[in-house]
């Protein structure tokens, strides 16, 4: 499993003009498009687990949009798919994935969670057994560090999220 989260700056015009009008095919087109006209700010794989389901279950015990992250819903790149996908990113709202993320790991350390805390920490912990999340140790803290390092980026910031 080799998904991978990276992230771009690029110039606004650069993105409108030179890389969105393109008629690509597949998302891996784009992201290339932004490998050569934008900057690589950084990426982050796990080697173990799938990223991608990570941030999917992320997103349902906290409710914050990781699907952005996972180039779905409204800030989503066309063309996408079958195995990129590129999303927009407000680098100022990135500090609500941090956010969640940081309420999750203090729930986790939590001594007598209420029933509430407890029923999303039971979901949470049933996932984290099936996909084996103790063979990544410190992943959510990595994804934590990897998202926070962007929240002051300017022009665009891009997402690609890659799945293998």
């Amino acid at each position: 499993m080799k998904d991978e989260l990276t992230f771009y700056a690029c110039d606004t015009k650069v993105l409108e003009e030179k890389i969105m009008t393109k008629d690509l095919l597949f998302g891996v087109e784009l992201a290339g498009e932004l490998e050569r006209l934008g900057t690589c700010l950084g990426t982050l794989y796990f080697d173990n687990i799938s990223l991608g389901d990570v941030l999917k279950k992320l997103e349902e015990v906290s409710g914050a949009p990781f699907k952005f992250l996972l180039g779905m819903g409204s800030r989503r790149l066309e063309p996408c798919g079958p195995v990129s996908y590129c999303g927009r990113q407000i680098p100022a709202e990135l500090g609500e994935y941090v956010f969640a993320i940081d309420n999750l790991q203090k729930l986790l350390k939590k001594a007598e969670p209420t029933e509430k805390e407890a029923q999303t920490l039971a979901k949470w912990n049933a996932f984290a057994e099936k996909i084996n999340l103790d063979s990544e140790p410190g992943c959510l803290e990595s994804l934590k560090k990897f998202i926070g390092k962007f929240r002051d980026r300017t022009p665009e910031l891009i997402s690609v999220y890659t799945r293998n």
